[in-house]
């Protein structure tokens, strides 16, 4: 495996070089050589390629060899080979504290970005610990845990695209991954803070390497697992949060790098981790030159973090379709005590529904502050303006939550969910593109292309995963990895500027503000169809539960089964996804309310999640109508801060 090694680092070494070489011939003045670069000198082109250009081939290469260097670093203290800045969430939780410290309280960044970094690492990893512990950190879980924080991050910093645009745009395209430079502060500051936990982690060497075996091997020669895991865990933070402070999130590199080196049969953790640093550094380096040519040649200007994402997508997909063979399926737990279910439940259940349309019907803020009812008049126009929306959140509750039953029935997986499918993120990719390219405004256009976008999506899926039979658990593998690619292609229209980013933040929001009675009642109409035949279903579901061999034992056509819920999945989501955008919760942490009320049989769970649902979407949207009056919060915004934090507490008990 040397030569093949060897051959790997001079090709990517060389292709480094040659491109830098390049860039800087391009740049440089006529009759200047390239040595002249690291000289003193008094002409301006020079010093502006040694001030601009020179610290940010030294910037990439810093920043991808430190995330290089942590990503082996968690994936060897956590046994973990899907572990990384990414998939664990560290680097949008510190990215998230940066971007609320910045536009709240900008003293606090004098204390060191670093630091406040830091902390939201160590958020994220909290809570994706806490997500995966009583699943002993099933790689699986692990992922999927750090997909629900990337979301729930995201909704917020969706939030303050919204009300704090212009604080907020230089944010937002700091935060997709951009290298520029405009002094060495920033390098020479990185590199020192690289150097001291490479110090710290060299101190910890032999100890590291014998984390390769497994954890009882390594406590009986004497090793302090846990201690050595935590300091393992806070090196590889900080670095991340180093990286992420100067330079914002860089998608994937560190999971390739990682990768890379384990492929390649380097065998000593010593060794590993230098060549994980000089990949990752080198990768790094050639994506963010390439892109100077990009820059140069075609006046287009990407964000070099979300290209790298971009191109880690089908890294990330390739991995963990590895890794499932090792990693168990999820299987969720019934609880010690089970609640019965109970007529008065569905009765009382009704009964809150009820009365929650009644207030969002009757009661709101106005000019004079509260009130419940107003003048004939006023009340007449207030409620033109208010049932359709009333309508359309009870439909869109009802087709997510129903959604949400079927994919967590059918993976028997409890952190599945309409977001992992991919098929909301296919929807926003139609929307995405008819405002980009087309530029146009015809509401018709944007239902073809997110109809278009989602079934283009289920395409992308069957063709993946037809020779495996459409296995339930590489299916949601597949969504994960289309839900991170329409994440890094929304970065990328933000990151540009485009005012037409606006519009589609606030449709990626979720909001019922444009409903009218023409609409809303067809759409009502038709949720509450695709709920009734979701209970045809409810036989196949059942037979699910009881594990693949014994439903096929019972005549079910496996295959085709999954192809139908999968489909009928699709369709749920695509149309809740049109109406309130990609984000939400519903789909997540509705079934499990349902459970924790007893209704453990499908159609009680399908028939109980489908009240919660709509009654949680009016509920939503009554709020953001009312929360910062007269500014209106999308539902779809609501719900996702709403659900995700109960959802986060509740998951502890999975």
């Amino acid at each position: 495996m040397v030569k093949p090694m060897n051959m790997f680092f001079y090709g990517l070494f060389a292709l480094f070089v040659g491109l830098s070489v390049g860039l800087f011939g391009v740049q440089l003045p006529d009759g200047v050589s390239i040595f002249q670069l690291f000289q003193s000198t008094d002409n301006l082109e020079l010093l502006l390629i040694q001030s601009y250009t020179l610290p940010r081939v030294v910037m990439a290469l810093l920043a991808g060899g430190a995330l290089g260097f942590a990503s082996l670093l968690l994936q060897q203290v956590m046994a973990n080979p899907l572990a990384s800045d990414n998939t664990l969430g560290i680097s949008s939780g510190a990215q998230l504290t940066l971007f609320l410290t910045a536009i709240f309280v900008p003293s606090w960044l004098d204390f060191g970005s670093s630091i406040i970094a830091l902390v939201g690492a160590f958020i994220s990893l909290f809570f994706v610990f806490c997500l995966a512990w009583r699943k002993s950190l099933s790689p699986l879980l692990l992922i999927l845990a750090g997909l629900v924080l990337n979301l729930y991050f995201g909704a917020f910093s969706a939030l303050m695209l919204l009300f704090y645009p212009e604080e907020s745009r230089g944010l937002a395209q700091w935060g997709a991954g951009s290298l520029v430079q405009e002094s060495w502060h920033d390098s020479q500051w990185l590199s020192l803070q690289i150097l001291l936990m490479g110090m710290i982690i060299s101190a910890f060497l032999r100890p590291l390497t014998i984390l390769s075996l497994n954890e009882s091997n390594a406590v009986s020669l004497g090793v302090p697992v846990n201690r050595l895991r935590f300091i393992g865990v806070m090196v590889a933070s900080y670095l991340i949060a180093c990286v992420v402070s100067s330079v914002g999130m860089l998608g994937f590199i560190g999971l390739a790098s990682a990768t890379i080196v384990r492929q390649l049969g380097i065998r000593t953790f010593t060794f590993q981790l230098i060549a994980s640093f000089v990949t990752g550094a080198l990768l790094l380096g050639v994506t963010d030159v390439s892109l100077q040519f990009l820059s140069l040649w075609k006046g287009i200007n990407l964000p070099t973090g979300a290209v790298t994402a971009l191109l880690g997508t089908p890294l990330l997909l390739w991995l963990m379709f590895r890794a499932m063979p090792h990693s168990g399926r999820l299987v969720e737990q019934m609880p010690e005590k089970i609640r019965r279910f109970s007529p008065h439940f569905l009765g009382i259940l009704c009964l809150i529904v009820i009365a929650i349309c009644v207030l969002a019907l009757w009661a709101g803020q106005g000019g004079e502050g509260w009130h419940w009812q107003v003048n004939d008049d006023l009340q007449a126009v207030l409620w033109q303006l208010r049932y359709p929306r009333v309508m359309v959140a009870i439909g869109v509750g009802i087709l997510l939550a129903v959604a949400g039953v079927l994919l967590q029935r059918l993976t028997l997986n409890p952190m599945a969910s309409p977001e992992l499918l991919g098929v909301s993120s296919g929807t926003g990719m139609g929307i995405l593109l008819v405002l980009f390219l087309f530029s146009t405004q015809a509401i018709q256009w944007f239902w073809l292309a997110g109809i278009g976008g989602a079934l283009l999506a289920l395409f992308v899926l069957s063709s993946i995963n037809q020779r495996n039979g459409m296995l339930p658990e590489k299916v949601l593998l597949t969504g994960i990895s289309l839900s991170a690619l329409f994440d890094t292609l929304q970065r990328l229209a933000i990151a540009g500027g485009d005012p037409r980013a606006t519009q589609f933040i606030s449709w990626a929001t979720g909001s019922t503000q444009h409903i009218n009675a023409d609409f809303a009642l067809p759409f009502f109409i038709l949720s509450l169809t695709l709920f009734l035949i979701s209970f045809l279903f409810s036989r196949w579901l059942a037979l699910l539960a009881l594990q693949a061999p014994m439903a096929q034992a019972l005549g079910l056509n496996l295959k085709k089964v999954r192809w139908i819920l999968i489909f009928f999945s699709a369709i749920l989501t695509a149309l809740a996804t049109l109406i309130i955008g990609p984000l939400s919760f519903i789909g997540l942490f509705v079934p499990h309310l349902a459970r924790f009320l007893g209704a453990y049989k499908v159609p009680q769970q399908i028939l109980v999640s489908a009240l919660i649902g709509g009654g949680m979407m009016v509920l939503a949207d009554w709020i953001g109508r009312q929360w910062l009056f007269p500014y209106e919060v999308p539902a779809g915004l609501v719900v996702t801060l709403l659900g995700g934090a109960y959802f986060l507490v509740m998951m502890r008990k999975i």
